[in-house]
């Protein structure tokens, strides 16, 4: 009977050792993290500290891209609807879709980085954490939002 005590607390131990690595990892999926991932590089090579990610942000940036991705209409949202309960000090958005013939994740990145606009948002110092939204629309258009915030 003692084997069979041990067993289980073992197996408690392992899932719990697992569910911590998964709520370490955030709820980021795996496209939205290569957002996350090239930003962080990029601001390395400047000298600027990588940022976090966020779930709360993930989420509305998640909402975002689901939104433009059903509407086929590339706009900014309302930056502060769906943060009333995030203690943010600063916002910033970039928002970015594919063209029809699917551009891989990564040129929209580098699309991103080589607008003087959203690269500000990329490098900026003010901000400290980072959600990252990914969808594709029913005509094979890839949408991205990116919520930045300072906490």
């Amino acid at each position: 009977m003692p084997v069979l005590a041990v067993a289980p607390r073992r197996s408690l131990a392992l899932l719990s050792v697992v569910l911590l690595a998964v709520a370490a990892a955030g709820c980021m999926p795996a496209d939205a993290r290569t957002f996350l991932e090239r930003t962080n590089a990029l601001r390395s090579s400047q000298g600027v500290a990588p940022l976090a990610e966020h779930d709360a942000l993930t989420q509305k940036a998640e909402a975002w891209a689901q939104h433009m991705a059903e509407t086929g209409v590339l706009a900014h949202s309302k930056l502060t609807k769906s943060l009333e309960g995030v203690p943010w000090l600063a916002l910033g958005e970039n928002v970015a879709m594919s063209s029809p013939t699917a551009d891989t994740l990564s040129a929209l990145q580098d699309i991103l980085a080589g607008s003087s606009q959203h690269r500000a948002n990329l490098l900026s110092e003010q901000f400290t954490h980072l959600g990252v939204g990914v969808a594709t629309g029913r005509d094979g258009r890839v949408w991205v939002a990116e919520v930045f915030a300072r906490l």
